[in-house]
């Protein structure tokens, strides 16, 4: 097995074809060198035309004579004749110019030639010989590429995969950049929150918080509480629909104040003062109510809801609760503000708000290393493909078991 670099692989493949089609590429080498000498040929005849006329044609119609020589001229010289390097492509390309020389000389000749043939006629002839003469060996090579150069053709097309290689390598080596980066960013991503994190708990550990957690917590303990004795909502809530419909009425009621206890019950009785005045009267009147019957409640629970409220009033306990209710609320304002003076709500604050921009960073550099990764996956994969494909065809060609090797800048 022959074992080749890739950066050495066209030189090396070339030497074998160079070998392997000596013939073909000696003969349409010759042909091109006799493309390339009567391409010359009419160069020259170009030159005959010029000192013919310096003698026998005026000078209008020298004029368009130069014209008709330089174009020509110009024409011949655009043509590219590969010498060194001969490939079906360019090889292609030479016939495919000299075929538009042809169509090139005649447009030119119609326009100008009427001005001055009389007087070139020798010239003429000699042109319309070479240009018959060039005609005559690009017909020949034409054929010859047709039929000879088949198998030559297909064994240059093998290059043509060679740049796709060659860029899955580089695409290859920057993935692999790409993806050592992001994970290099993902990785200090992670210090940082788990470092974060750390401080995060430092911080909540701190005394003053213990009490700030403790007292909300037993706030929203005694707030529950306070909702669970609360059993007559369901009548109040019954008493505020008949009033707004007009099905009963009833004096000194605060309509006002009973639409916000039953929005907000602990938000409301918060609000009052200490005896409670207000509640007090709602429930008084919502006893009254209820005695005479006038909400249409099932017995049971008209009677339990007269036994609650009259245990309200002779235990006290809400007023009791909100009592204690402001005393623990003001309990928590106490800590708040010692925390706040110690500047560590700020500190929470700001560590809490650098934990989510930074979980979110995290979440964008691992989504990167992922989807780099799959594009490393798949370049590899690609490669690896092409290789044993262009391997195999190249094997096929050269009659030689080939191995590409490839060396990654990383």
């Amino acid at each position: 097995m022959i074992e080749v670099d890739l950066e050495e692989f066209e030189d090396f493949y070339e030497e074998k074809l160079n070998s392997k089609f000596f013939k073909v590429k000696r003969i349409v080498g010759k042909y091109i060198t006799e493309v390339k000498e009567n391409l010359i040929e009419i160069k020259v005849c170009m030159d005959h035309f010029i000192e013919e006329g310096k003698e026998k044609i005026d000078e209008k119609a020298q004029k368009s004579l130069y014209f008709f020589s330089e174009r020509i001229r110009k024409e011949i010289d655009e043509i590219e004749v590969p010498e060194d390097e001969l490939s079906f492509d360019n090889i292609t390309t030479l016939i495919n110019s000299v075929k538009k020389l042809f169509t090139s000389i005649n447009e030119i000749a119609r326009k100008a030639l009427p001005k001055f043939k009389k007087q070139v006629q020798p010239q003429i002839k000699e042109l319309n010989y070479l240009v018959r003469k060039l005609q005559k060996k690009q017909a020949i090579l034409e054929d010859f590429m047709r039929k000879k150069y088949t198998e030559l053709k297909d064994a240059e097309y093998l290059l043509k995969k060679l740049p796709k290689i060659v860029s899955l390598k580089e695409n290859i080596e920057h993935a692999k950049r790409d993806l050592e980066e992001f994970e290099k960013e993902a990785e200090d991503r992670e210090e940082s929150q788990n470092q974060l994190n750390k401080e995060l708990i430092v911080l909540q550990n701190n005394e003053m918080f213990k009490e700030l957690e403790d007292a909300e917590d037993d706030i929203f303990k005694l707030r529950m509480h306070i909702n669970e004795n609360l059993h007559f909502k369901k009548a109040l809530k019954k008493l505020n629909f008949n009033i707004e419909k007009n099905n009963i009425h009833i004096s000194n009621v605060n309509q006002m104040y009973l639409k916000d206890f039953l929005k907000d019950p602990i938000r409301t009785l918060l609000k009052e003062g200490k005896e409670l005045e207000n509640f007090t009267s709602l429930l008084v009147q919502l006893r009254h109510t209820l005695e005479e019957n006038r909400l249409n409640l099932k017995t049971e629970t008209k009677e339990k809801t007269i036994e609650h409220i009259n245990e309200i009033f002779e235990t006290k306990n809400v007023q009791t609760d909100i009592e204690k209710l402001h005393e623990l609320n003001e309990k928590k304002m106490a800590i708040e503000k010692r925390v706040s003076e110690e500047g560590l709500l700020s500190q929470l604050e700001n560590l809490k708000n650098q934990i989510s921009v930074n979980a979110v960073k995290l979440e964008h550099a691992q989504s990167d290393v992922d989807r780099k990764n799959k594009d490393y996956l798949r370049y590899l994969s690609s490669l690896k493909n092409e290789r044993e494909d262009f391997q195999k065809s190249i094997s096929e060609v050269i009659n030689e078991d080939v191995k590409l090797n490839i060396t990654f800048s990383f």
